[in-house]
């Protein structure tokens, strides 16, 4: 009883902390992907659902290279936008954007309690209980947990199946292949929401093949299970290449810059993202000492995790070094290592060490650890940029809804998903975009381009914040 009471406790400090500024529209930290995300769920919803063919509000050239004018968005399947717009059906009141965040929500719940179990069956209640608490509190990850990216499916999926799998090498019979089946149906979800979840796939590996070593498995079931996984991302791959104006450019996410092993991929991943964001500096401490902690019901698995990071950290160099919000998936897998390592603080012997001055010490490490984070965190909260929240509401309500609109944002889509219309997220050739069907243009920066098209064409409203103008004489 008293282990349920402490990790419900958790869940419900996860909650609550997972509620902070959930109402904020969708212009904060990383908008520009969410707005993308969220967008596909809002086509959900004034459209229809379209698993195959989803589509969002982005009809420029910018992410593909093509022009995109039916607004096609071919990267993930969209399995999170139909749990998104599932909780905003049960859910209308909330809107689309906070119906978006509470699906999140949801799913970090999920995936808390799932490291949880992984690590109380590897690694004892406490060591579990501790994985929990850290995912639940580190700024960082509250951030990546109340967001509109597919990131938090994808880390409930994997955790999920190896859950599973874990479950699977305890039973008999068809129980056996029952979980076994669960694990490859979520592997192969986690799989087409982001592919990257085959770097954290060696501990299941690892399970499947020791499994089949002991005989507990048949090579046809390793064989039937592996494809079950495989095949659904190998479809979708195929089937999306029906639609190239709607896959975004990905090359530059391996290495373009060519910063793989250079001096800045070694500080901004390890030194800016793990040391500082994430762990807020003191919590390297606990990491180092997690990797150095003797493997005990656990074997290797948290090892293959942290080579599962290094993997994707070498091959994805251009993504982790250019956006901190790949690095959301690496945090379950950090957290078993942190709680590791505060396990191996506390079991110091009492006959060299101090055991209150210990305790103290993990804790003035842990407090700082959350302070330093949440300084770097919090910024990411913030909307720096109201009007284009404000002149979106003032489009949404003043043009027609199939209305095409040039938002200009440097190509940022934030501002263009504010106005609930198709359109462009950047300005410059204006008539070519006319001959398209745009047909009005908001800014929020008064600059040459508003002021030529102003003379020039219709104004529809214009305040110190933002113009919109109708482009028809």
């Amino acid at each position: 009883m008293i282990k349920k009471i402490l990790i419900l406790g958790i869940l419900v400090l996860a909650l609550l902390l997972r509620l902070y500024k959930l109402d904020n529209p969708v212009a904060d930290w990383h908008s520009f992907r969410q707005a993308d995300t969220a967008s596909v769920t809002r086509n959900f919803v004034d459209k229809g659902v379209n698993m195959l063919v989803p589509t969002y509000h982005d009809n420029s050239n910018i992410q593909s290279g093509k022009d995109n004018p039916n607004g096609y968005r071919m990267v993930e399947l969209p399995l999170y936008n139909l749990l998104h717009y599932s909780v905003y059906e049960l859910f209308p009141s909330l809107g689309v954007d906070q119906a978006g965040r509470l699906t999140s929500v949801i799913l970090s719940l999920i995936s808390i309690y799932l490291v949880y179990l992984i690590g109380e069956k590897l690694s004892g209640f406490f060591v579990g209980w501790l994985a929990a608490l850290f995912m639940a509190v580190l700024p960082f990850s509250i951030y990546y947990s109340r967001v509109i990216l597919p990131e938090p499916l994808m880390i409930a999926s994997i955790l999920g199946s190896y859950w599973y799998l874990i479950k699977m090498s305890e039973s008999t019979g068809v129980k056996k292949r029952y979980n076994l089946l669960i694990s490859s149906l979520l592997f192969a979800i986690a799989l087409l929401v982001k592919p990257f979840a085959i770097f954290f796939a060696l501990p299941n590996a690892a399970i499947v093949f020791r499994s089949w070593a002991k005989g507990e498995l048949h090579t046809l079931d390793v064989i039937f299970f592996s494809i079950l996984g495989v095949a659904p991302f190998i479809w979708w791959r195929n089937h999306i290449l029906s639609y190239p104006t709607g896959i975004p450019a990905s090359d530059w996410l391996i290495n373009s810059t060519g910063i793989r092993f250079r001096p800045a991929w070694f500080r901004w991943l390890f030194s800016e993202r793990i040391g500082k964001l994430i762990l807020g500096v003191y919590g390297t401490t606990f990491l180092m000492l997690g990797l150095i902690a003797k493997p005990k019901n656990e074997g290797v698995a948290y090892w293959l995790w942290a080579l599962g990071i290094l993997l994707y950290f070498s091959v994805i160099a251009g993504g982790n070094v250019q956006h901190d919000y790949y690095q959301a998936i690496i945090i379950p897998f950090l957290c078993f290592l942190l709680a590791k390592g505060v396990a191996l603080v506390l079991s110091l012997s009492r006959t060299t060490y101090s055991r209150l001055l210990t305790i103290i010490m993990t804790l003035v490490i842990f407090v700082s650890m959350i302070s330093i984070s949440w300084y770097d965190i919090k910024g990411y909260y913030q909307v720096n940029n109201w009007p284009i929240v404000e002149a979106g509401k003032e489009v949404d309500r003043l043009t027609p809804k199939d209305a095409k609109v040039i938002a200009p944002y440097n190509g940022d889509t934030a501002f263009l998903y504010q106005t609930h219309r198709s359109g462009w997220p950047l300005g410059y050739d204006i008539e070519d975009k006319m001959a398209k069907g745009a047909t009005y243009y908001v800014s929020v920066s008064y600059d040459d381009e508003s002021r030529t098209l102003e003379k020039k064409y219709t104004l529809i409203e214009k305040t110190d914040r933002f113009i919109i103008i109708k482009l028809s004489k």
